[in-house]
């Protein structure tokens, strides 16, 4: 492939940006009527679209129906329809992929012969859940009649055929799909939806001639021929932001019922870093990040949490006992809305950080707050604000950057000893982490960070290992600890002896990284 050629395959990211309005309160009206027929057609379209999945039919990425073959009415226009079909497919085509990634986690932590996994991981791959047949393509081996499942090309000395799909395992994968999503993922009620995807053919987005605005807007209503122009003024960070202006609106109802413009920038996606070392990353109990080379990130971020915490904690009591809900009073929705604004400021200055080191990539687990003294909700509100950011940044880091991400399972990382293996719940207590086979003692987070890097060598393609139930992990980290010892891991309770020969290493000293606020 030329170099020309490699840089048309290279990958675009797409980063939507929500720019200030100034329309009048006519055309944001005329607007804002789309939303309700909009709803009703999200509806119609994902019942129509499910009911294809169910009957074993793949989702299709442009419409494939015209207008008149809907099973539902109406009033919006076709070029309408055909974006809600676009927004629609795009829901249920997300659903579906987290639908896929749930099945193989059921599957990696089966019992089932590795016939049947490979069998139901190529089921799973295909999303053919409810097909009512399936074959699958293989590879045979003309000399010695070996049997491969591939979808690739058969090569020299190999023969292209088909194998089908047993009605029983049809019928497993069906099982999983439906089990899945009644207990893990649910399907999205997109009637309730208060966003608008409009791809170009309904939402042109044209600079602006004005100087007083950048963009305009021109949106079709519900009224045929009768557009609303919508005039936006570009902040610094879309300015700045590199790529191009895309042909593509989203268009969002906020809580108080005023709309939200968002245009979007495409550019290309840096390529992936060639060299460096991983480093481990875990969310920590008095601070934000622990790194498996010992330092300590967002120290000072707890405290203040903590502070923020009291604060609306006493607010709380206060609105209860004067009967006053708490969604419904600005003060304690301010308090929401501060502390999740400092997480996110406090997870992208650390990450943005790590990006600019000399690494490779880094090793991370499912975002939990584990400690620091804070009450329910706070746990719940820091567990769900920190996840979506540190999701969201590292998702940005990849693209902007070019670093490795590895998401590895998160189960008793906390518990573990990096230096001999052992999982105990003796082991830690708060911020001390003290093995009670090898004696090791170290801060409890830099430990987690080190075991966290350690299962880096589980994230291979094909390791069920990868994402299986806590019971078939804590099995797997008990053998490889006996198959290293000789012995079996101490029970819960007991103290332990520190095997002979075993070296009992030195805790870390802590570098904690200075907090600015």
């Amino acid at each position: 492939m030329t170099a020309t050629g490699a840089a048309q395959k290279q990958a675009i990211k797409v980063r939507a940006y929500p720019l200030p309005t100034f329309a009048n309160e006519g055309k944001l009206a005329r607007v804002h009527a789309l939303l309700g027929p909009w709803r009703d057609a999200l509806g119609g379209m994902q019942a129509q679209l499910h009911r294809q999945i169910l009957d074993g039919q793949p989702l299709m990425k442009r419409m494939p129906t015209k207008i008149t073959d809907l099973t539902f009415t109406t009033e919006l226009s076709a070029r309408q329809v055909k974006s809600v079909y676009n927004q629609t497919f795009q829901a249920l085509n997300a659903w579906t992929g987290s639908v896929r990634n749930a099945v193989r986690e059921l599957i990696s932590g089966s019992s089932l012969d590795d016939e049947t996994r490979t069998v139901l991981y190529r089921v799973n791959a295909r999303k053919a859940w409810y097909a009512k047949e399936l074959v699958l393509p293989i590879k045979v081996n003309t000399a010695t009649g070996e049997v491969r499942h591939s979808d690739g090309k058969p090569g020299k000395g190999w023969a292209k055929d088909e194998v089908p799909v047993s009605a029983e395992l049809l019928k497993l994968s069906r099982r999983m799909a439906k089990q899945v999503g009644k207990h893990a993922v649910s399907l999205p009620d997109l009637s309730r939806a208060n966003t608008m995807l409009m791809d170009g053919t309904i939402a042109q987005v044209e600079p602006s001639k004005n100087s007083s605005f950048d963009y305009w807007v021109r949106v079709s209503t519900l009224t045929k021929g009768a557009v609303a122009w919508i005039p936006l003024k570009a902040h610094r960070f879309f300015a700045n932001a590199p790529g191009e202006v895309s042909g593509f609106v989203q268009l969002n109802v906020l809580k108080d019922g005023s709309l939200q413009f968002v245009l979007q920038k495409k550019s290309p996606i840096a390529r992936p870093r060639p060299e460096g070392d991983y480093l481990g990353l875990d969310w920590g109990m008095k601070s934000l990040f622990a790194t498996s080379d010992g330092r300590l990130f967002g120290v000072g971020a707890m405290p203040h949490l903590t502070e923020l915490d009291r604060q609306a904690q006493d607010l709380a009591k206060s609105l209860q006992r004067q009967g006053i809900r708490l969604k419904t009073n600005r003060r304690y929705r301010n308090f929401q809305r501060r502390m999740r604004e400092y997480i996110v400021n406090e997870v992208n200055r650390i990450l943005n950080k790590l990006s600019t080191e000399d690494i490779q990539g880094l090793v991370v687990e499912k975002v939990d707050a584990r400690g620091g003294g804070m009450s329910r909700d706070m746990h719940r509100l820091v567990t769900r604000f920190g996840r979506a950011a540190i999701k969201k940044k590292l998702a940005s880091l990849q693209e902007d950057t070019g670093l490795d991400v590895i998401e590895v399972n998160a189960a008793y990382t906390s518990r573990e000893c990096s230096s001999c293996g052992l999982v105990h719940d003796g082991n830690r207590k708060g911020l001390k982490f003290s093995c009670r086979f090898c004696g090791r003692k170290t801060h409890a987070d830099i430990n987690g960070a080190r075991v966290v890097l350690s299962r880096r060598s589980w994230h291979t393609q094909g390791d069920s290992k990868t994402k299986s139930q806590r019971g078939t992990v804590r099995r797997r980290l008990d053998d490889v600890f006996k198959a290293r010892w000789g012995c079996a891991p101490p029970t819960r309770g007991s103290i332990g002896i520190r095997k002979p020969g075993s070296r009992r290493r030195p805790a870390v000293r802590l570098v904690t990284a200075p907090h600015r606020g």
